[in-house]
C-alpha cells in the first residue's frame, strides 16, 4: 500500500475510534490533510504515532493527561458522544436518556449487546459500578472522585439495560460529563481494583475498538483492532470494526527525531513539534 494511500486509510479508519486526543484530526468528520490522497477507505495497515511523553497512571479520572487520553480513548467507550463541531451530546453506549426537571435524576437506556474485551457485558450493573467510583471514590481502594461528577449520591439499576443516577443537588453538567475522556467505561473487574493496579495499562479492560497487544513500559504501546466491535456512536459514518489493524504508539522525546520520522515517512502522526524558522518550509500534515 502506498504511503499516501495508507494515510487515507488511517484517516478513514479512525472514524470508528471516536477519539478526542490521539487521532482528533481523523474522526468521522475528518478530512485528509494537505497533500494527502483522499481515496476510499481501505481495510488494514498500522498507524505509527510518535508521542513525546509516556502515559502515566491510566485510572480513567486521570485521563486528562494527554498521553493517557490518547491511549484510553482507543480502549474505552462512553455513555455519550459530544460532537466537537456542534457540541451536541449524542447517543453512544446509551441510546437515550431522560433528565428530571431539577437535574437531580438522570436515567440512561443502554444499547443491547455491548461487551467489554474480556467478554463481560457492558450492562446497567457495570455502568453503575463505574459511576459509583467516579462519583463517590473508594477510600479502601484509594480511588479518588472524578472531577467531571458533582453532587453524586448513588446509582440505581432499574433493569439490565437501564441505570438511573441520583444527585443530592442539581447537577446540570452531568450529561456533558458522561462524554469526557475520563468517563470511559471499564469492566467491573477493572473498576474494583485498587488505584495502583488501575493505573497499569495491562489491567484496563474496556469496550472500545482496540485492545492492548503489547507494551514496553515508557517506550511503546501496540494496540490491535477488536474484530467484534460494532457500537460506535450512531452518527458516525463508519460502523463496525476499525479500518486500521493496529496502532503503534512510540515514545520519542527528541523533537528532531519525531519530525524526521514524519517527513521521511517512517511515522504517520507525531505530537508536539517546535515551530520552524520562517525561511524553512514544512508540511504540517500529521502533526498534532
Amino acid at each position: 500500500m502506498s504511503r499516501s494511500r495508507f494515510r487515507s486509510t488511517a484517516l478513514a479508519g479512525a472514524a470508528a475510534l471516536a477519539v478526542a486526543g490521539l487521532l482528533a484530526s481523523c474522526s468521522g468528520g475528518g478530512s485528509p490533510g494537505a497533500g494527502q490522497d483522499a481515496g476510499d477507505p481501505v481495510h488494514g495497515g498500522t498507524l505509527v504515532y510518535l508521542e513525546h511523553q509516556p502515559p502515566s497512571c491510566l485510572y480513567l479520572p486521570a485521563a486528562g493527561f494527554y498521553p493517557n487520553g490518547g491511549v484510553l480513548n482507543q480502549l474505552t467507550d462512553k455513555l455519550t458522544w459530544q460532537d466537537p463541531k456542534t457540541l451536541k451530546i449524542e447517543p453512544w453506549v446509551a441510546k437515550s436518556w431522560e433528565v428530571n426537571a431539577d437535574a437531580t435524576e438522570y436515567t440512561f437506556h443502554l444499547r443491547d449487546g455491548v461487551t467489554f474485551s474480556d467478554g463481560s457485558p457492558l450492562d446497567a450493573e457495570a455502568v453503575a459500578a463505574n459511576y459509583d467510583v467516579y462519583g463517590l471514590g473508594n477510600k479502601d481502594l484509594k480511588l479518588p472522585v472524578a472531577e467531571f461528577v458533582n453532587n453524586y449520591e448513588r446509582s440505581e439499576v432499574v433493569d439490565k439495560d437501564t441505570v438511573k443516577f441520583h444527585f443530592d443537588k442539581p447537577s446540570p453538567g452531568f450529561l456533558q460529563g458522561t462524554s469526557v475522556i475520563g468517563a470511559g467505561l471499564v469492566s467491573k473487574k477493572t473498576i474494583s481494583l485498587p488505584y495502583e493496579e488501575q493505573c497499569q495499562l495491562k489491567n484496563v479492560v474496556g469496550s472500545g475498538p482496540f485492545t492492548v497487544a503489547n507494551q514496553v513500559i515508557d517506550k511503546e504501546i501496540e494496540l490491535v483492532a477488536r474484530e467484534d466491535y460494532n457500537w460506535a456512536p450512531p452518527s458516525f459514518a463508519h460502523q463496525g470494526r476499525a479500518y486500521l489493524d493496529r496502532i503503534k504508539i512510540i515514545v520519542t522525546p527528541e523533537d528532531s527525531v519525531r519530525v524526521g520520522a514524519l517527513t521521511s515517512g517512517q511515522a504517520d502522526y507525531v505530537r508536539y513539534a517546535e515551530p520552524v524558522k520562517s525561511s524553512e518550509t514544512f508540511s504540517w500534515s500529521g502533526v498534532l
